[in-house]
């Protein structure tokens, strides 16, 4: 569906006419529209999620600030600091729902670029001037100086057009922290611990963890103190993710809410043993959180037992159970600026077990459209500790095969999984695009496994450089030279100031047997879409690409 507002529609249209009695949107674009579950209501159909009225109080970046600082939450310097809703704790001790008036939210925006550059300049560069509907990277950028500004921000306006515009202070050394919250229609709402996304390209999650195992348990104990004042201040239903900015020593700062399931809640699923989808359903029955078994269970009360529970101050208050890592599939090229790839899926094969497990959005004889999203795939690994977890995540990654004509991120993954700063859990936000702007890479590549992809790119481009000849020459009416059918190449490389002379020989259209020093070897050889190849031998494939200097 090519807009929000037409798939909204779209979805009631398809829900009347079936007809359902709920319907639950998921983490799409649509799970955070506040229209579609305005649209529900008016006909009478449940939607599992928040309200309309807490999700836009909420989901929007402007009006969940505003609510923030009135809730008393830190935030980050932005050109709306200073603006609180009047007695908003005591309005809520009353059992007053709050919304942010019209009037109020307008104070909040950036009406034009010369606005926004004079809010800069009270805040301090380097700010970021950021889209209040943006997400996934797009309607956000980073501005180092008055003379940046004005592109940046004629750039946010384009990527998201038509939402109200922010600026806030950028922060140094930080992490992305988020809280699960989830809550009940009786005005309950607790926290299903935290996660941490602080490993991210371009502000783009690549890989989740939970819990977060960085932050002062003191001070994580009140970023979920206020994530779920934050929830009851709204009237707030169902699950959402409050997003914090953490500092070691200088505290946490209220980033966002996301009204809706996150991609990364399987993470909270295996440290709760909480269904997250089970429990919105639960939830949009009118359940109270109180009666439900795995809620129950986590806070070590009977499973079907009646009694209330006092969430705010527990007999025994809940533990994350071992340690959870995900990291995202995308179809991108580490080595061109991570590039979008598009293209077909020859084979997919992914060995999930008790510990590791993955879904992927295409399968073997499939394929991804160039306008698709570049992920389509989420890797999830359990372990007893973070280094458990990660174990198993290099394992289950080296593991995964997916011959296509695209690249993928994996290799570029595991490397960072094995970096000594990511072990020993010591980076920010910005780290991974400080690594990618020094172009750091990856190990050394194996000596004998570049000489065998080399000599296979030169010997494969001289065979289809033959066979051209030979068919133009046909074309032409000319008797063809007999050497162009020959399917032997001598290569002759120097590598690392080593000489190898080797002999390569096409045995079938994707396979060549390679002779050096007495050995062979025999290799299959899959020619892909972006001029690489896909080279198997010894039971591992490898994606190949030669460029010439």
């Amino acid at each position: 569906v090519s807009t929000q507002s037409t798939g909204t529609e779209l979805i009631l249209d398809i829900a009347k006419r079936i007809p359902v009695q709920a319907v639950w949107a998921g983490w799409g674009h649509a799970s955070e529209n506040p229209k579609l579950p305005e649209l529900l209501h008016q006909h009478g159909i449940t939607f599992i999620g928040p309200p309309e009225h807490a999700m836009w109080a909420l989901g929007d970046k402007i009006a969940s600030s505003i609510l923030a600082q009135s809730a008393y939450v830190p935030t980050l310097p932005w050109n709306g600091m200073d603006i609180i809703l009047p007695n908003a704790m005591e309005r809520v001790q009353a059992g007053e729902v709050l919304t942010v008036p019209d009037d109020i939210y307008s104070k909040g925006c950036i009406k034009t670029m010369k606005d926004g550059l004079e809010a800069a300049q009270r805040i301090g560069f380097p700010v970021m001037i950021k889209a209040s509907e943006g997400g996934g990277g797009k309607g956000i950028r980073k501005v180092k100086c008055e003379e940046e500004f004005e592109l940046a921000f004629q750039q946010v306006q384009s990527e998201i057009p038509g939402s109200p515009i922010f600026v806030m202070k950028l922060a140094h050394n930080a992490r992305h922290i988020e809280v699960q919250i989830i809550a009940d229609e009786y005005g309950n709402a607790i926290s299903l611990f935290g996660r941490d996304c602080s490993v991210q390209r371009r502000h783009q999650k690549i890989i989740e963890e939970a819990p977060s195992v960085i932050t002062d348990p003191v001070v994580f104990e009140e970023m979920e103190k206020a994530a779920v004042r934050l929830a009851k201040m709204v009237g707030y239903v169902s699950a959402g993710t409050v997003e914090y900015l953490y500092m070691e020593g200088q505290g946490f700062y209220f980033l966002e809410l996301n009204p809706r399931l996150q991609v990364e809640h399987p993470c909270t699923e295996m440290i709760s043993s909480i269904k997250l989808p089970a429990v919105q359903l639960q939830v949009a029955m009118g359940i109270p959180l109180h009666r439900i078994r795995d809620i129950r269970m986590m806070y070590k009360e009977s499973p079907f037992g009646l009694n209330p529970i006092n969430f705010d101050a527990p007999k025994t208050p809940p533990k994350p159970h071992g340690h959870c890592l995900a990291c995202r599939i995308t179809a991108e090229n580490p080595d061109e600026g991570f590039k979008p790839n598009s293209g077909t899926v020859q084979e997919l094969t992914f060995r999930s077990n008790q510990n590791v497990w993955g879904y992927f959005s295409v399968q073997a004889s499939g394929g991804l459209h160039e306008y698709a999203d570049s992920q389509f795939g989420h890797c999830f690994s359990w372990g007893e500790d973070r280094e458990e977890a990660r174990t198993n995540m290099v394992m289950a990654l080296k593991e995964l095969s997916i011959k296509s004509d695209f690249r993928t991120t994996i290799e570029f993954l595991i490397t960072i999984l094995e970096m000594e700063e990511f072990c020993h859990n010591d980076y920010d936000t910005g780290w991974l695009d400080m690594l990618i702007a020094n172009k750091r890479r990856s190990e050394k590549v194996d000596t004998m496994l570049a000489v065998i992809c080399t000599t296979l790119h030169i010997a494969d481009n001289a065979i289809q450089a033959r066979c051209n000849s030979f068919r133009a020459a046909l074309e032409r009416g000319q008797a063809p030279n007999l050497k162009h059918l020959s399917c032997i190449v001598d290569v002759d490389l120097c590598y690392d100031n080593v000489k190898y002379k080797l002999q390569a020989a096409q045995t079938s259209p994707n396979s060549y047997h390679l002779a050096l020093n007495n050995s062979t070897l025999e290799v299959d050889l899959h020619r892909l879409n972006d001029g690489g190849h896909l080279v198997i031998f010894g039971g591992n494939s490898y994606t190949t690409h030669m460029k010439e200097e």
